[in-house]
């Protein structure tokens, strides 16, 4: 019995990129709004406080909308979604590295542990991107379309 390739748009790289590139996506834009009009938050006994941070917001906001732009390249199987995806990656990766330097003489829990995890999730995409599975999983034509 022969084993076939899968497709490239099922390739277990291509579903880890497309998953990461939503939760990205999700979770830039959820912290954009929280840092453009902050957030109080009561959970039980403690409080998820957040305040407003008009830059960060516009920094997450912006990267978030710049992965919504990639997702659709993505899932219309665009020629260009490799490169708006890689786009994405390198916008939020030097956004946060930024972030984190803006953050450095001190910050909330959330956001210094959120900017530390996106941090290393945008590393990992990127890492994907850049492998050659990654390229080609991305990396549409017209007859794949």
């Amino acid at each position: 019995m022969m084993l076939q390739a899968s497709a490239p748009g099922r390739a277990p790289i291509a579903i880890v990129i497309r998953a990461l590139a939503v939760f990205d996506a999700i979770a830039l834009l959820f912290a954009g709004i929280v840092h453009l009009v902050g957030a109080r938050i009561p959970l039980g006994n403690a409080v998820f406080a957040e305040p407003a941070i008009l830059p960060a917001g516009i920094v997450e906001g912006l990267a978030g909308v710049i992965f919504v732009v990639a997702l659709f390249a993505i899932f219309t199987r665009a020629r260009w979604a490799w490169g708006a995806t890689l786009t994405a990656h390198l916008f939020a990766i030097a956004g946060f590295v930024v972030g984190l330097v803006a953050t450095r003489a001190g910050t909330t829990p959330f956001n210094y542990d959120y900017h530390r995890v996106m941090l290393a999730v945008f590393i990992v995409g990127l890492i994907l991107l850049a492998l050659p599975a990654g390229r080609a999983t991305l990396r549409y034509s017209k007859q794949s379309a």
